[in-house]
């Protein structure tokens, strides 16, 4: 009886919104995405579902996104495009370390997560609810603004904060590997679009969860629990190609330029 009751207030934990109060949620992910839940944790294939905790890292090969969710509700997104990697620092209050590669960034309910910040190498970027992409490669941070505003600090040699400017609604702007700013410009068509495709493919998952939590009856759930299988099934055969691709031309690396 003890056993049963202990049980179920573990399932409660686990399922209840309070399930996010330090844990990210992998809401989607395709191609060959990797995830190392500490570090002290072996790299594994991601699963959608699977909530990750401090420390936890995400990287992402070639024609691969991986997109975690803070919250229950879907409100503050974050999208890893192809090759790249972040770390987990923290959840609550966000922050999110990318050595490598682009993110994608969505925060419509701040007060859920407190704080969101994306550090690159060179400088960070927070927000208060807004829309942004962060790049970093080749020594180069690259920042844009969808929404609102983002604030920018550039980081010294040692990490050290130096000076900060805020990003405004339309642009974007690049902090070299001395943390130093360049000029701000103006957001592209290319990038604009861009930006409604990742508006977009939310609204798909956000409608896809609220039809798996809903009381909509067992025939809608049990369709949109089978696009998710198919999903997933898609996901695993193109990461089970590519690591035969890699085994077959000696690589250890695949798409992202760092071992998994």
């Amino acid at each position: 009886m003890k056993r049963s009751i202990a049980l179920f207030f573990t399932c409660v934990l686990l399922f209840s919104p309070c399930a996010f109060t330090q844990t990210a949620k992998i809401i989607d992910a395709t191609g060959k995405v990797s995830i190392k839940k500490d570090a002290s944790a072996p790299w594994e294939k991601a699963k959608i579902s699977t909530m990750l905790g401090k420390q936890a890292e995400v990287k992402t090969g070639a024609k691969s996104e991986c997109t975690l969710s803070f919250d229950e509700t879907m409100k503050n997104i974050l999208t890893l495009k192809e090759n790249s990697w972040v770390k987990l620092e923290d959840i609550k209050p966000a922050n999110i370390s990318l050595p490598q590669g682009r993110v994608f960034a969505l925060i419509d309910d701040i007060k859920k997560v407190e704080k969101f910040e994306i550090r690159t190498p060179t400088a960070v970027a927070g927000v208060r609810g807004t829309g942004e992409s962060v790049e970093f490669n080749g020594g180069m941070s690259i920042f844009k603004c969808f929404a609102d505003a983002v604030y920018v600090q550039g980081l010294g040699a040692q990490g050290q904060s130096l000076n900060e400017q805020s990003l405004l609604e339309g642009f974007g702007i690049n902090v070299d590997n001395a943390g130093a700013f360049g000029q701000a410009f103006s957001l592209s068509e290319g990038d604009l679009q861009e930006w409604r495709r990742f508006e977009a493919s939310l609204g798909h998952m956000q409608r896809n969860a609220q039809a798996r939590g809903g009381d909509n009856g067992v025939g809608s759930t049990s369709l949109d629990e089978l696009k998710q299988d198919r999903q997933q099934e898609r996901s695993d055969a193109a990461y089970e190609d590519e690591r035969r691709d890699e085994r077959s031309s000696g690589g250890t690396g695949g798409g992202t330029g760092f071992g998994t």
